[in-house]
């Protein structure tokens, strides 16, 4: 298992540089990227891990990727560095705060899916946990069909206002589930809930979607205090002796 997940988030290394580059702006609207097999040496990662790291910004639009020309830069918004607010916001917010906000809006956007998806949305909101299920399985990252996932329910809902709300912060949302892949056995219940969510979507019993939506996320919010709680324990643990060691009279630094 605990290989299963170092395979599954190898990519968040070219994810990490990529993203370090657009905050810092040594990557501008326009720019032209490595091309996998180059990154993938320059990073000492396999060419599948940059290929994913790809796929997820390109799913987030921060890079577009033009056939027999290569992986570019997308236009950043209007505002200069608006576009990296998302990423900056990211590393801020706690997760209280991103489960918060998922919990707000993601059972009763799967409520008005089961209400109003289309058999064809319906169907491909199945389809989409069932692919997540199967890479799960093999032991390979699916968060670009989790991202899918969520994007299809939210279309599914019919309710553009919400839309809108949920890609303002998109990116923030992004950021919750990419932080709570790294926690053992999370994985595994974020595609049995999917599954179930999309089984309740498909056969239109809304109550059960929002429900079921609704234990997914606190269920993972649960996991994710535990695992920060005792992360901080260890944090603690290795940063005593450290205060231990100060001169008298000195400030700890801010």
């Amino acid at each position: 298992m605990a290989e299963r997940r170092r395979r599954s988030l190898v990519y968040e290394t070219a994810f990490e540089h990529i993203k370090g580059d657009l905050i810092t702006g040594h990557l501008q609207a326009g720019d032209r990227l490595p091309t996998v097999r180059d990154l993938a040496r320059q990073l000492e990662l396999s060419p599948a891990a940059v290929r994913e790291a790809y796929r997820v910004l390109e799913s987030l639009g921060y890079l577009e990727v033009t056939q027999g020309r290569g992986t570019f830069v997308s236009a950043l918004p209007s505002d200069g560095d608006g576009g990296m607010r998302g990423f900056q916001l990211a590393e801020r917010e706690s997760l209280g705060h991103l489960f918060e906000a998922r919990s707000v809006l993601e059972p009763r956007l799967a409520a008005l899916a089961a209400e109003r998806a289309s058999t064809a949305e319906a169907e491909a909101i199945v389809v989409t946990a069932q692919e997540q299920s199967r890479l799960h399985a093999a032991g390979r990252d699916f968060l670009e069909p989790d991202i899918r996932f969520h994007e299809l329910i939210v279309l599914a809902a019919h309710n553009p206002v919400i839309g809108r709300m949920v890609s303002a912060v998109n990116e923030l949302l992004l950021e919750s589930r990419r932080r709570t892949m790294r926690i053992p056995g999370a994985a595994e219940k974020a595609v049995n809930y999917h599954l179930l969510v999309a089984r309740a979507i498909r056969d239109r019993h809304p109550d059960q979607a929002r429900g079921l939506m609704e234990h997914h996320v606190w269920d993972v919010a649960h996991d994710a205090t535990e695992a920060q709680r005792g992360l901080g324990m260890q944090t603690r643990e290795r940063g005593a002796p450290n205060h231990r060691r100060m001169s008298p009279g000195r400030r700890t630094p801010a």
